[in-house]
């Protein structure tokens, strides 16, 4: 049992060390999640303005073709008519009234071109601007949090590293009902699960420890939890009992 609290010591011990490295680097993780999330949508939102515009872009021009054809129609169906070549009053009218609706064809694609496809399009390529203009800060402002995030990691990476090594080592050593059992009351305490006592104390929350268990706590035959914050007790003398290579 003393072993296993002594592992448990140094768990904790290791985790709270890589808590502080973690801490070093403040909310830049966080910062740069969120940006990266916001900048996605902003992509996203972008990829569909883009999309709604050049599916405008693709109808206007397909009007302006419609009313180029047209226009070449009644241009031709206009020479026809002032130089007679129509055999009837019949044919005449037919060609005329032809040469009309194509007049108005024209007027209703101009129209719709004018006062619908053109104010969206004006619309849509001012949120693409902006759109483009708050990606490209995003995109500049990742860049410079992820470079300040590579340099402070870099500053401790060997440090994390060798650290990361030894809770994986330690991790192999202690069976999963401990883990489970120090995890849980580790989540409760913000990463905080052990706790020395010393003369009587618990120096996780400086509540008094009664006497009687305090040496239980001592002879460390089973696990003890403070009464007053839940930490697992472990007692000064097996801690000071550590080898210099353990003592993290």
């Amino acid at each position: 049992m003393k072993e296993r609290l002594i592992k448990l010591y140094r768990l904790n011990k290791i985790d709270k060390e890589l808590a502080e490295l973690h801490e070093l680097k403040g909310d830049l993780p966080q910062q740069i999640e969120e940006l990266n999330e916001q900048k996605n949508e902003t992509e996203e939102s972008l990829n569909e303005l883009t999309t709604q515009l050049q599916e405008i872009e693709t109808k206007e021009e397909e009007l302006a073709k419609q009313i180029k054809e047209i226009s070449t129609k009644i241009e031709r169906d206009d020479i026809l008519l002032r130089e007679g070549g129509v055999s009837s009053n019949k044919e005449y009218e037919a060609l005329a009234k032809e040469i009309e609706m194509g007049y108005e064809k024209i007027e209703e694609h101009e129209n719709l071109i004018g006062s619908e496809l053109k104010p969206k399009k004006d619309s849509l390529t001012e949120q693409i601007t902006s759109h483009k203009q708050e990606f490209d800060e995003m995109f500049a402002k990742l860049a410079e949090l992820e470079e300040e995030l590579k340099v402070l990691s870099e500053q401790n990476q060997e440090e994390e590293s060798g650290l990361d090594s030894q809770r994986t080592q330690i991790l192999s050593e202690i069976p999963q009902e401990d883990l489970d059992y120090y995890e849980r009351i580790n989540a409760a305490m913000y990463g905080d699960a052990v706790a020395v006592v010393r003369k009587g104390s618990c120096l996780g929350c400086y509540s008094s420890v009664p006497p009687q268990k305090a040496i239980e706590i001592r002879m460390a035959e089973r696990f003890f939890n403070c009464e007053s914050c839940g930490r697992i007790l472990v007692a000064e003398e097996l801690i000071s009992q550590i080898p210099a290579e353990k003592s993290l």
